[in-house]
């Protein structure tokens, strides 16, 4: 019985056991090791990338104030070759899209924009790119495309600017009904300190507050009396 083995016969199973299993048990400690350095290792390039990214980046800024839209574009492509794993490529596409619109290129700005909306590493980041890409494509009067963009996020704080900026859509379509809908459910959300209330009020008096279709203050104050 096991209880009455000697010690010598107990070190003597021990070592008969080693002999045969104790290449896997090396094996797996080599491997936990391996893995434990390996994901040190991981950690230590990613950090040396977001460094890296980070430096680019403020090239990028520096370049885009100092008006060399050539170096600048060499740069966007530099971060999204070869750091597209870091937020670094959004912030720098957010960037270029204000260059493009500056430049005069509004479908380069969207193009940057929608790359972000649509691959962004941060949820907030993603929110931010929509709403100006709705913005952008209100001014392009791309309604539908606009509203398309403008999905107000859930448990954003960022809902309230979408709803007034999907109001500001369907009023310069005329649809004033629905504008201001959306300038109401603006006004409602909890956290209404992207916007400006007063501002966003007086767009919803401007619609009509909620009446018909096409018919805004002004035609009310221009009609004849009965």
């Amino acid at each position: 019985m096991e209880d009455n083995l000697t010690d010598q016969q107990r070190a003597d199973q021990i070592r008969d056991w080693l002999g045969v299993n104790g290449w896997y048990l090396l094996a797996g400690v080599v491997l936990g090791l391996a893995g434990l350095f390996g994901f040190r290792a991981y950690q230590s390039h990613g950090q040396q990338q977001a460094e890296k990214a980070s430096a680019i980046y403020e090239e990028l800024l520096a370049t885009v104030r100092a008006k060399r839209g050539t170096r600048a574009a060499e740069l966007m492509q530099q971060l999204a070759t070869d750091y597209k794993s870091t937020p670094y490529v959004d912030l720098g596409r957010l960037l270029m899209a204000r260059v493009s619109i500056d430049e005069g290129k509004p479908d380069a700005a969207v193009g940057y924009l929608r790359q972000v909306a649509d691959g962004a590493r941060s949820r907030e980041i993603g929110d931010v790119a929509r709403l100006r890409l709705g913005r952008l494509l209100i001014q392009e009067e791309k309604y539908e495309e606009a509203l398309k963009a403008l999905v107000p996020p859930r448990n954003s704080a960022l809902a309230a600017r979408y709803h007034e900026v999907r109001g500001d859509a369907y009023s310069a379509m005329g649809k004033n009904a629905e504008a201001a809908s959306e300038y109401q459910a603006a006004l409602k959300q909890e956290d209404v300190g992207v916007i400006d209330p007063p501002f966003v009020q007086a767009k919803l008096e401007e619609v009509g507050n909620g009446g018909p279709s096409g018919v805004t203050a002004d035609d009310k104050a221009a009609a004849p009396a009965n």
